[in-house]
């Protein structure tokens, strides 16, 4: 599995965090009240994003285990500031090639952020099942969607949107991706566990002043419009040379499409 560099994780958390669906966020925490204690698993828990925003907003003891492959990003996880109550531990594990070392038996909870469209279908439909034999509720945000827009637009900006969505279903490590799918995909599986599933959007909205945010996010899009149609290259770069001065503008503005989604075993 390919990861992420800090550096853009920390870029992208107050996008992240502005754009969670809220009312998802208030329905897991009313199903999970109660409990003595969560017993929480983040899957590709990066710097623990997920875990900063969820723990405060669960207001209950909880004992949360982050797993990710890469043990820098693990590192900056265990130092990450938590509520009284709340216990982390770090697992430095493959996704990708070891998802049947996890253990899901005693966990109440799988959750994971910005992950879902990066694996492949038989990967998700293991990870189901998986859910559904241990009897645990999920908690997806931020799955890509493959919605792009921009203001002001650009008559190349369909091309690109076309190129990136084809490029996210390219392979990331866990075999062919979900990509654009992949929002679609997990309310089907879910469904077809015997899970009661609610989604609800997240999309980024990327306003002028997050000019460093909106211009990574065009070289992103450039790179992988480039790796798809790499006889369009000087078109494609043409294209990013208007965005970055569109950037610019106070009127300037990105939406990228998410989708957030809760489910849990219909005799919960």
């Amino acid at each position: 599995m390919s990861g992420f560099s800090a550096d853009w994780l920390a870029l992208r958390a107050p996008a992240d965090a502005r754009a969670r669906a809220p009312e998802l966020t208030k329905r897991l925490a009313a199903f999970c009240a109660g409990r003595d204690r969560l017993r929480v698993l983040d899957l590709g828990s990066g710097t623990g994003s997920n875990l900063r925003f969820l723990a405060p907003r669960l207001k209950m003891a909880q004992s949360w285990t982050l797993v990710d492959h890469d043990e820098a990003l693990l590192e900056q996880a265990a130092a990450s500031e938590v509520p009284a109550g709340v216990e982390v531990s770090c697992r430095r594990l493959d996704l990708a090639g070891d998802l049947g070392r996890l253990d899901f038996s005693d966990v109440d909870l799988v959750t994971a952020s910005a992950l879902m469209d990066l694996v492949s279908a038989d990967w998700f439909d293991s990870l189901a099942a998986a859910c559904r034999a241990a009897g645990c509720a999920v908690f997806f945000v931020l799955t890509y969607d493959g919605v792009m827009a921009w203001r002001p637009s650009d008559r190349l900006d369909p091309l690109i949107r076309e190129l990136f969505n084809r490029h996210q279903g390219e392979d990331k490590g866990f075999g062919p991706a979900l990509g654009p799918e992949a929002p679609k995909h997990m309310a089907r599986a879910f469904i077809a566990e015997g899970f009661r599933v609610e989604t609800a959007p997240s999309d980024w909205l990327i306003e002028t002043g997050e000019r460093e945010l909106h211009l990574a996010l065009l070289e992103g899009f450039l790179a992988a419009a480039e790796e798809i149609a790499p006889a369009r290259t000087e078109e494609l770069r043409d294209w990013a040379a208007r965005r970055r001065r569109l950037a610019a503008r106070p009127e300037a503005r990105l939406r990228v499409g998410h989708e957030d989604l809760f489910a849990f075993p219909s005799e919960s």
